[in-house]
């Protein structure tokens, strides 16, 4: 039972990180999906240490930077919008179509967390509770994975990517050394 409680709170406490991670397939670029491998992605989402204090802080300072020449750089370049417009239109077709929907995922294990944590339930009740959490989890995923799988969308995605990256070089020359810091960082709380 803890384990699964546990298990609902850390869903939700992802909440954020999880929205932000689509929004990022509908959005123009996500810092670290332009500076990081999946694989960097996905150990740091499963890294148990904290790392450094001073460490956490220069990531998410080097990233504040990478941020504010990324919006210069689409302010510089209309293009830049407009495909990151269209990049956003084709996220959300592809969500509406495989019935993608992040927000009632988030209240569902809310609502199931509260009824766990609040309510007198027979064990049969948690239990089927608990079954819901995670075969709503499972469907996510799976969501989750027909996007990523989606070539049309991702090949849109890296694209923009990476002509984004040309941008925000030519808008500020320390653009590269900041990614080159922000990658030896992470690698160091691996």
């Amino acid at each position: 039972m803890t384990n699964t409680r546990s298990s609902i709170a850390r869903s939700l406490s992802v909440k954020s990180s999880v929205q932000r991670w689509f929004i990022s397939l509908s959005l123009p670029l996500v810092l670290l999906a332009m500076v990081l491998t999946p694989q960097a992605n996905a150990s740091l989402a499963n890294k148990t240490a904290t790392p450094p204090k001073e460490t956490v802080e220069r990531i998410n300072a080097i990233q504040r930077d990478l941020t504010s020449i990324r919006q210069q750089a689409m302010q510089s370049n209309p293009e830049l919008a407009a495909q990151a417009k269209q990049l956003e239109q084709a996220f959300e077709q592809k969500a509406k179509a495989i019935g993608y929907d992040p927000e009632a995922f988030v209240t569902q294990a809310q609502e199931i967390q509260t009824k766990i944590q609040t309510e007198q339930l027979s064990k049969e009740e948690r239990s089927e509770l608990i079954q819901s959490f995670i075969t709503a989890k499972n469907k996510m995923a799976e969501q989750r994975q027909q996007i990523i799988s989606d070539k049309q969308l991702m090949g849109m995605q890296e694209k923009l990517q990476q002509e984004t990256l040309v941008a925000m070089k030519d808008q500020d020359p320390k653009t590269e050394a900041l990614v080159k810091e922000l990658n030896t960082l992470v690698e160091q709380i691996q």
